[in-house]
């Protein structure tokens, strides 16, 4: 938007002007001067002189109102045009300060009608650009953290037995082992994240019978409790069918499970249970253990976060399990949560019945 549109805008509203009166003023003279012509003859009136006199009288009046039409339509064109410019120009700039990488340039939206909706538009693309680089940085900050700490440890001793100070034991080798684990966590969970993406957009919605879903899926676990004696309890409650992507549903109900085994201690207790209300089945897992911290609940549904003690990186995977919960969950139009008191922990989540 350059400043000449200002001028452009009142150049068009004063050339129609303009035009509106000179037709105006060429119809009402022509009808004018006939009827006037008209009246003379009817009463035998001189009309040279009366007919100038009507002519110039005529002339100066439509001046007078087309310089006061002009006038007046110029105030009205430069406040209107100004409603409209300045809104644009500020979008203008606002649009040249996020190309220049500035997420957090907003624009006002003063008014109802179509500028206002692009202004709201254009601070809703804002928002959602500032969180795309938000998790942007901190997927960079994240991996580079993760990488960090085992390969720190990888290189430290492999130097130490490259020079002699320590020796290739086996307790030296098991280290070694479960730093590269680490690193095959992390990949695996990238490799995951990236499989995910490209799916959500591609959604292959089909009827489901969560029932029967979640039966298959607990007793693909089933093996993994029982070797650390844990119990697990089935409450699938809720019957019927969604319409959702079969494999995600499943993905996110595994990333349930896969995360109650982590931290539910030996001999204790997990529940997957699954409700109804208000047009959406809700999937729930409990299990006993150490619990998550109040402060930490708000957060463990983002990417790469961990809580501490019990959710620790070191029983803990990469931090993208329940990051993967809530991106299907989303993707359905459903929620998450997670609640934790009294060393029970719940997580969440919801498909509508009619997922779409």
């Amino acid at each position: 938007m350059r400043r000449s549109l200002l001028w452009k805008l009142l150049g068009i509203n004063l050339l129609v002007i303009g035009v509106a009166v000179i037709v105006a003023a060429v119809t009402i003279g022509q009808f004018a001067d006939a009827i006037f012509m008209r009246l003379m003859k009817e009463f035998n009136l001189q009309t040279d002189v009366i007919h100038g006199l009507f002519t110039q009288t005529l002339l100066r009046s439509l001046v007078l109102a087309s310089l006061i039409a002009g006038g007046v339509g110029l105030l009205l064109s430069v406040f209107l045009f100004r409603r409209v410019v300045d809104p644009v120009r500020e979008m203008e700039a606002m649009a040249a300060r996020i190309a220049a990488g500035d997420y957090g340039a907003r624009v006002s939206a003063r008014s109802d009608d179509e500028l206002g909706a692009l202004a709201d538009s254009l601070n809703r693309m804002a928002e959602s650009l500032a969180t795309l680089e938000r998790l942007r940085k901190d997927l960079v900050a994240n991996v580079a953290h993760e990488l960090r700490t085992p390969l720190t440890n990888l290189r430290g001793y492999l130097e130490a037995i490259r020079e002699g100070v320590a020796p290739a034991s086996t307790e030296t080798i098991g280290s070694l082992h479960e730093d590269v684990m680490r690193l095959v966590r992390l990949v695996d969970a990238l490799h995951a994240l990236t499989l995910l993406d490209a799916r959500l957009p591609r959604l292959q919605l089909e009827d489901v019978d969560l029932r029967t879903l979640l039966d298959r899926v607990v007793d693909r676990y089933r093996a993994q409790f029982v070797a650390r004696e844990i119990a697990v309890e089935k409450q699938l409650t809720a019957t019927g069918r969604v319409r959702a992507d079969r494999d995600l549903i499943s993905q996110a109900a595994q990333n349930l499970l896969d995360n109650a085994l982590k931290y539910t201690p030996e001999g204790g207790q997990v529940a997957v249970a699954t409700s109804s209300a208000n047009g959406v089945i809700r999937i729930a897992v409990s299990n006993t253990g150490g619990g998550i911290a109040r402060e930490d609940l708000p957060f463990i549904f983002e990417r790469f976060f961990r809580g501490e003690k019990s959710r620790s990186r070191e029983s803990g995977g990469a931090g993208i399990g329940l990051a993967i919960v809530k991106e299907v969950a989303g993707v359905h139009g459903g929620q998450v949560g997670a609640d934790s008191a009294d060393g029970l922990t719940t997580v969440w989540f919801t498909v509508p019945t009619r997922a779409s």
